[in-house]
């Protein structure tokens, strides 16, 4: 999928691209339970950092599909979107929306809050992410220049 991306869209200088697992203990509706996922992100971190992300998340009964547009620094940010849950169990799929709160550096812990259905979840979650460079970062054009005098 990365090797897919990677031909379909143009990037610039200051742009990063994150993958990677994400590990939640949900609390909140009928009862608690461990969600896993995946998740890509976008960075442009020229000027005001920001970011799209999209990811899929599993547990036993559903599978959720969310996207998020985000902020933040370095070590903390936050993030709002929508969600499509699909419950395997009821054979449905319900709209929501999602709201995460994070702390990182490529490894990292987060809180989210989860309406779907009018059921409100909270997921504390643990997570790592790896970050690649789509181009140079040192120039906008993805061309490095180096000066050897």
């Amino acid at each position: 999928m990365l090797f897919v991306l990677s031909f379909n869209f143009k990037t610039f200088g200051q742009e990063v691209w994150t993958i990677g697992p994400m590990l939640h203990y949900n609390f909140g509706g009928e009862k608690n339970h461990f969600s896993w996922a995946i998740e890509l992100a976008y960075w442009n971190v020229k000027n005001v950092p920001y970011s799209i992300d999209g990811g899929i998340e599993f547990n036993k009964k559903r599978i959720r599909l969310y996207s998020e547009v985000q902020t933040g620094i370095g070590v903390a940010g936050l993030s709002v979107g929508p969600v499509l849950e699909i419950n395997k169990a009821e054979r449905k799929a319900h709209l929501g929306y999602q709201t995460t709160f994070w702390v990182n550096y490529f490894i990292g812990v987060d809180y989210r809050y989860r309406r779907i259905d009018k059921t409100n979840f909270n997921c504390i979650g643990i997570y790592g992410k790896l970050p690649f460079a789509t181009k140079d970062m040192k120039s906008s054009n993805g061309i490095s220049h180096h000066d050897w005098d």
